[in-house]
């Protein structure tokens, strides 16, 4: 079990097989190398992962996940002999826009769009099903529900943004 940190925001992480434990929850996960980047689908979302050059990884690798920049830290064994890591910075954007499946209770977008309204306020108590969003994509507005009962821990929606499909909304728990 490792910790491993994305934005300032740590996970425990076990890599098992073709499954990866986030905080307790498994998601099934497959790599395909493109080449010049990985595809992972990682609990039904698909990533474009972009790693750095073997010599340069480290407890501190700067990754590229849909194009976006990210620093990602570990602490342990990842499993499949990850060697102990050291410390690192963070330098990447906050946890809210990393993968779902980093993001116990996260919220995505089906399909990247533009964030028309935001409904969700931190603290609010949602059910499963209530209307966090309204997503514009390909002119049409596309509610975004809640896929649980609980209370919204985080929105890192803003009007007026553009989204890629899979990027983390809200997170609620």
């Amino acid at each position: 079990m490792a910790k491993v940190t994305i934005g300032g925001r740590s996970y425990d992480v076990e890599v098992r097989g073709d499954s990866v434990i986030v905080d307790g929850q498994e998601f099934p996960v497959t790599v395909r190398n493109d080449g010049a980047h990985l595809t992972v689908n990682a609990g039904g979302a698909g990533y474009r992962v972009q790693l750095p050059a073997a010599d340069a990884r480290g407890s501190g690798m700067a990754v590229q996940v849909d194009y976006r920049p990210f620093t990602v830290e570990y602490e342990g064994r990842l499993g499949g002999g990850a060697a102990p890591a050291r410390q690192a910075r963070t330098t990447a954007p906050s946890a809210a826009s990393a993968p779902a499946a980093a993001v116990k209770g996260a919220v995505v977008a089906p399909i990247a769009g533009k964030v028309l309204r935001v409904l969700a306020k931190v603290g609010d108590t949602v059910a499963r099903g209530d209307v966090l969003l309204i997503l514009e994509a390909m002119k049409m507005e596309n509610e975004v529900k809640a896929s649980a009962d609980g209370t919204v821990k985080e929105v890192a929606a803003v009007a007026g943004a553009k989204v890629t499909e899979g990027e983390t909304l809200v997170v609620v728990g």
